[in-house]
């Protein structure tokens, strides 16, 4: 189900998208329940605060109503947990991008590996890039660096040198972090690593979907098997579901000249923290 503020975030980047490729963004779907709005910060507010933006992304939507978009990252990726392919994030991702913005016609390409640690992904990346040529890449990094005690210092060069390539070659990027478990927080390098992909983010100027503290948000308010697969580590299918979500309002609002939507609208569950 779409969100409003998904559907909002979309009302708001209108009058940047206009012209050959005008993008018109379908009626916002009745929500059955949605929990009271928080001051937290929504995506929408926080890009406009610190002008991230996706301008490779939004010129070509503009221009061509078309993107591709390349999803690389480990398990999470390639959609472990998940009942089906069509319920992974990916999958999910492009559905709810098409319909908030009716005219556009997205190609999300999911590269999933694994147990990939972060170099594996820096190791094909540039690979991937030119077999996929996308206009933005978003890359989920980190857990399984976390959970091996890859040394911080590397993980967080293989991150600035990698964020750096794709900047040369003028590639919207998008960092996901570290997904959230009661078990995984137990070690204190696992949030090390979360603060070590925020501080990269932070530096690089890349927009950061916090996983992480949606997650949490997700176990303090549904419990884990709300958002969890049976095995306690991959998402399933509501999990998939939320991230799906919190990537679309993210990216449509860090399309060029947004502005944010002052309407008053309830906030709906997908709509979690959301900390670059």
């Amino acid at each position: 189900m779409l969100t409003a503020l998904l559907l909002a975030s979309a009302l708001a980047i209108l009058p940047a998208v206009g012209g050959a490729h005008e993008l018109t963004p379908v009626a916002a779907p009745k929500l059955e329940s949605a929990p009271a709005a928080t001051a937290e910060p929504t995506p929408a507010k926080t890009a406009a605060r610190l002008g991230l933006q996706l301008p490779r992304l939004g010129r070509a939507l503009r221009e061509t109503g078309t993107a591709k978009v390349l999803a690389i990252g480990s398990s999470s990726t390639a959609g472990v947990g998940a009942s089906s392919p069509s319920r992974t994030y990916t999958a999910r991702l492009e559905a709810d991008l098409e319909t908030a913005l009716t005219g556009t016609d997205f190609d999300i390409i999911g590269h999933g590996m694994s147990g990939e640690v972060a170099q594996g992904a820096a190791d094909r990346m540039k690979r991937e890039v030119e077999e996929v040529k996308p206009e933005l890449v978003v890359w989920q990094v980190g857990t399984n660096d976390a959970l091996r005690h890859v040394a911080i210092d590397s993980f967080k060069n293989c991150l600035k040198k990698t964020l750096a390539w794709l900047k040369e070659q003028r590639i919207d990027v998008i960092l996901i972090n570290p997904q959230y478990g009661d078990q995984l927080i137990k070690d204190g390098y696992y949030q090390e690593v979360v603060n070590a992909v925020a501080e990269v983010a932070r530096d690089a100027e890349v927009l950061l979907v916090d996983r992480f503290q949606f997650m949490r948000k997700l176990q303090r308010e549904r419990g884990d098997r709300f958002y969890l697969s049976t095995d306690d580590l991959h998402m399933n299918d509501e999990g998939y579901r939320c991230l799906a979500e919190q990537l679309a309002t993210a990216i449509i609002a860090a399309l060029p000249q947004a502005t944010p939507n002052t309407a008053s609208m309830r906030q709906p569950l997908a709509d979690l923290p959301y900390y670059p």
